[in-house]
């Protein structure tokens, strides 16, 4: 079978490189790495279709929690729900919310109203064909919303790290982290619950942190530093808690490569040669850099003040 050279293909191609700084908006940003078709996710991401790591062993003891990439992301889902509070009667907010997993794990336990944000259309259309009780998805931009209706507990999976653009100093990184804390404690109630995660530079200045991320995976993005976040949120929450350890994405990683070749065939011969090979560049590329903790994995417990 001849691999398909069709329209999307060629914007997937697209040299995105070569674009001058801030040409992108957030949005195409988003839809240009998310929208590339959910079936070709589904076949090499867990079947809850969560594309984040997963949580393997305890931070404090070691112990194993999953002994697969499935018990892995559910092991994630569920400490994020429990950090954030989430049980029946729950109004949650989650931002950037993929395809559905924590809003889907938020109504099986009873959340009166789960509320995902996404960029990407792909990711919509997805979630409202699985008829979740009381889960509704929006095609809306985290820094734009507003509500009549406080929320009581925020879920971000994956997000933050496409807030701040490359280019843009410590400073202004940490006000543009600081506004997305004040949209977010607006939007809860007093002593609300915020269970944030998101890949953190390590091993890296902060100069060579705007020329380490590839432009043609991740457009106008640029990843935070833990102490940014720490910064940025203050006025507005109180940190409850914090792990951070590369090890637990380096392990997601590496199944997902393993799924990846698996399935090397029948990508080839839906999506072509070079889209396999971006991503297969791609997720060793990421592997290597959490490998050597050039990057890191961080998850942040927050409590609104």
């Amino acid at each position: 079978m001849t691999a398909k050279t069709d329209s999307s293909a060629k914007h997937f191609e697209l040299k995105l490189k070569d674009r001058p700084a801030g040409s992108m908006s957030q949005t195409e940003a988003i839809q240009h790495h998310y929208d590339n078709d959910t079936r070709f996710f589904s076949l090499w991401l867990d079947p809850s279709l969560t594309y984040s790591s997963g949580r393997w062993f305890d931070p404090i003891t070691g112990a194993p929690l999953a002994d697969d990439l499935a018990a892995a992301q559910d092991a994630k889902l569920a400490f994020h729900l429990d950090a954030a509070q989430v049980t029946e009667g729950t109004r949650l907010i989650d931002i950037g919310c993929g395809w559905g997993a924590t809003l889907r794990g938020a109504s099986q336990r009873g959340a009166a109203h789960a509320l995902g944000l996404t960029l990407s259309n792909d990711q919509l259309t997805h979630i409202a064909a699985q008829g979740w009780d009381n889960v509704e998805a929006r095609l809306e931009d985290a820094y734009t919303f507003t509500t009549d209706e406080p929320y009581t507990a925020a879920i971000s999976i994956g997000a933050f790290e496409h807030f701040a653009k490359p280019g843009q100093t410590r400073a202004e990184k940490i006000a543009t982290y600081a506004r997305f804390f004040e949209v977010m404690a607006a939007a809860l109630t007093p002593n609300a619950r915020f269970s944030l995660q998101t890949i953190v530079w390590e091993a890296v200045d902060f100069e060579h942190s705007n020329t380490s991320l590839p432009e043609t995976v991740f457009p106008e993005s640029s990843i935070p530093y833990i102490e940014e976040v720490v910064e940025a949120s203050a006025p507005t929450f109180r940190l409850v808690y914090l792990e951070n350890d590369p090890r637990h994405y380096a392990m997601t990683l590496d199944v997902w490569l393993k799924n990846l070749k698996a399935q090397k065939a029948l990508i080839e011969a839906e999506w072509g040669t070079e889209k396999y090979q971006f991503f297969l560049d791609y997720l060793r590329y990421s592997r290597l850099a959490f490998t050597r903790r050039k990057n890191s994995l961080a998850r942040f417990v927050l409590q609104r003040r």
